[in-house]
């Protein structure tokens, strides 16, 4: 996948043998995709850059677009710590000026009776963007917001919601889903309070076991 890079995002705060297993699990989702990996501490894995300023989700962005602008590929996928991936997700191209979001998406809390839901939203760890786009959405928007975005508005790229009160152009955006679904993991190491309280809701359609990632009960041990 030589028109594709994953920018891989992580403040380092997930457990060391969690951040272990998921690298094995992403860099064989990634094959022999390019990594740029953006870290608070320092990491051998592709070509690595130290992250900037504090950890707010506006800098999320920032990181992102540091990323983008030192990759050469045509496309971008963003990898997040707490997300793993099957081979099929990175496969996705949209159009050149649309930003693509994997909707099959199963969420997991490390927390409570270990249970697989889904809950339809669009989300930065399922994204795959135009490369040359997603540096223009977001230099707009930082040339708008040179402080940042508040954390109310510092939203996915091509929610018409998020991009109408931020004042920029609205993007493109399409869903895809994978057969195999991505599996996204709700901790007490997340920015979202909701994750750090154990207040977050599961989404109505649920599983204990599913294609690929098997058991809930089995997976969520590795998160320790």
């Amino acid at each position: 996948m030589k028109d594709l890079t994953a920018i891989f995002l992580t403040v380092n705060k997930v457990p060391k043998k969690w951040a272990k297993y998921h690298r094995e699990v992403v860099s064989e989702a990634l094959g022999d995709t390019p990594v740029i990996s953006i870290t608070k501490e320092p990491s051998d894995w592709g070509t690595n850059i130290i992250q900037e300023g504090e950890i707010r989700a506006s800098n999320v962005y920032r990181e992102m677009l540091r990323g983008a602008k030192l990759a050469t590929s045509a496309y971008i996928a963003v990898v997040e710590d707490d997300t793993l991936y099957y081979k099929d997700h990175f496969k996705c191209r949209p159009e050149l000026d649309t930003f693509g979001y994997n909707i099959n998406r199963a969420g997991l809390f490390t927390w409570g009776k270990p249970t697989y839901f889904w809950t339809l939203r669009v989300v930065n760890s399922t994204m795959i963007a135009p490369r040359e786009q997603l540096i223009k959405a977001l230099e707009e928007r930082f040339e708008k917001y040179p402080d940042g975005m508040s954390s109310g508005l510092a939203g996915e790229l091509g929610r018409k919601n998020i991009e109408e009160r931020l004042k920029v152009d609205v993007q493109k955006m399409t869903c895809f889903k994978t057969p195999i679904a991505v599996v996204s993991f709700g901790h007490v190491f997340s920015m979202d309070s909701r994750q750090q309280n154990h207040r977050k809701r599961m989404g109505l359609i649920r599983a204990f076991d599913i294609p690929h990632w098997g058991k809930a009960s089995e997976l969520v041990k590795h998160f320790v």
